[in-house]
């Protein structure tokens, strides 16, 4: 590999002690081995070195990086030599947004390359710390680099055509709400803007799901593991861009020290400064930080003691610990659900939503970590613009962990189709509480012909009290997703074999 300071990028930055024993901070540029340029800003301990060093790629917007990025100066105080940069593409930097695929991995080596020849960092202590989209790249490129000493990945994306096509379904109004966002803040590279091109069209998903896995860590288990890298991340339960699950089935394939951290709330809220003020308990950056600190400083204090999983469900501030995401989700419980009329089998007009919704995009999973979780009414749920099935009121509460699943037979007047479940926890009024959803579509089947579906939900933490119950709600659309059903078809649900089943802790 031919490092950025080979290859003549970066202005030399030294071990500068200023007064009063304060950190030095520089902005520089360092060129990438194709010639791109890139920003960076590197802090650096006062104290002579060699130091460990930290390599921070950015998030995808200016804000989030901001907020994570705001303890940089406190980590060279600790004596971390810092080296936080603009990805390509994104705002002071050069190149084209590669959304965490080859060129952004080669970028990552190449300023840990840069910063070892113009800093006083120790090459044997090398960590990657970052959230987001920077977090995906630190995935991403500590399985390709073998100096990577220790990761601290927060709200990172596992496996990207999941996020962008969940069940089959593109989220494309998600997805476009990405690009415009990047696209205020960045440039993308003709790959990126063509799968992004491809999911609002639906066009060659084979392809998207190519682009997708060269740039989704679950790829690339294997090489984290053969070097046993220390890996802590941290999640949020109602992230409309990571579904829950993602990183506890990563966190269950690797091998090396693991940990990770769910908690309430959407894309990086248990990680943010407004985290921290309104979750006090909830100690997400402290513990990352702890992480590093063990693995790089070689302190003592317990970070990789602790439990793989830690998690507070979305109802409770209690934290819970478990050996694994397989040893939380334990074996699933089958749910004893019927329709309100029961003997029939429900029809649903396909195209057209009701009632039942995950919340309002971007800002449910915030609404969610404040206790205010998306709601509706039972009785407002009426054929033919929803299904519904429900369960007998609990007779103890139910701790529900993991992700539930529906299988069913639909039987549909069109060739294609798409529906979306949804599993509610409702009172005796009939509120309903959103505990997870999915979407579901197929294509070219035969109109008529009955479609076995299995389908797997987001993951969820959430406790249903004693007297309530469990509704299973169908109806076909959400403003998060696009569907393919025609106008005029319908949906046929088979009562008999609809099925429900949980994870479940009772008592």
């Amino acid at each position: 590999m031919v490092s950025a300071a080979e290859s003549g990028g970066g202005q030399a930055v030294g071990n500068v002690s200023q007064d009063g024993g304060t950190p030095s901070a520089s902005g520089t540029t360092v060129v990438m081995r194709d010639g791109t340029r890139i920003a960076a800003t590197v802090h650096v301990p006062a104290e002579a070195g060699p130091h460990p060093l930290i390599v921070m790629p950015g998030a995808w917007v200016s804000m989030p990086q901001d907020v994570l990025l705001d303890g940089k100066k406190q980590l060279a105080e600790a004596g971390y030599v810092v080296v936080a940069y603009d990805p390509r593409g994104f705002r002071r930097s050069g190149g084209a947004v590669d959304m965490a695929g080859p060129r952004d991995v080669a970028d990552v080596s190449d300023v840990i390359s840069w910063a070892l020849a113009h800093t006083p960092a120790d090459g044997r202590r090398v960590g990657l710390y970052a959230s987001s989209y920077g977090a995906a790249v630190s995935l991403n490129a500590a399985a390709h680099d073998a100096r990577v000493t220790a990761v601290a990945a927060l709200c990172p994306w596992t496996d990207l055509f999941d996020a962008f096509v969940p069940g089959g379904t593109r989220a494309a109004p998600i997805t476009a709400y990405q690009q415009a966002v990047g696209m205020l803040d960045g440039r993308m590279s003709p790959e990126t803007r063509r799968a992004f091109e491809n999911i609002a069209s639906g066009r060659d998903l084979a392809e998207v799901r190519a682009w997708a896995r060269a740039r989704s860590a679950h790829t690339f288990t294997a090489a984290l593991n053969t070097r046993r890298t220390p890996v802590f991340m941290a999640g949020e339960w109602n992230d409309p861009l990571v579904p829950a699950g993602q990183t506890g089935r990563l966190l269950d394939e690797l091998s090396g020290p693991r940990q990770l951290w769910m908690n309430p709330g959407g894309h990086g809220d248990s990680s943010s400064r407004e985290a921290s003020l309104l979750h006090p308990e909830t100690t997400v950056r402290a513990h990352a930080t702890r992480w590093l600190d063990h693995f790089l400083l070689g302190r003592p204090n317990g970070a990789d003691r602790l439990a793989p999983l830690l998690l507070r469900s979305r109802n409770s501030t209690a934290l819970e610990t478990y050996p694994s995401w397989k040893a939380m989700e334990g074996t699933p419980a089958a749910v004893r659900v019927r329709t309100l009329r029961e003997g029939r089998d429900p029809r649903l007009l396909a195209g057209l939503d009701s009632a039942a919704d995950s919340g309002p995009f971007p800002v449910a999973g915030l609404a969610d970590s404040l206790g205010l979780p998306p709601t509706t009414a039972l009785p407002l749920l009426t054929p033919p613009l929803a299904a519904i099935w429900h369960s007998d009121p609990l007779a103890s509460q139910w701790s529900l962990r993991g992700s539930p699943r529906v299988r069913t037979r639909v039987t549909s007047t069109a060739s294609r189709g798409t529906f979306v479940a949804y599993l509610y926890d409702v009172d005796a009024l009939g509120v309903a509480r959103l505990v997870s959803h999915a979407p579901y579509t197929f294509t070219g089947t035969r109109p008529g012909t009955a479609i076995d579906v299995d389908l797997r939900m987001p993951a969820s933490a959430w406790d249903v009290v004693q007297g309530h119950r469990l509704a299973l709600v169908i109806d076909g659309g959400d403003h998060r997703y696009t569907g393919v059903s025609p106008l005029g078809a319908s949906m046929t649900f088979s009562a008999a074999d609809t099925r429900l089943s949980v994870h479940t802790r009772t008592g």
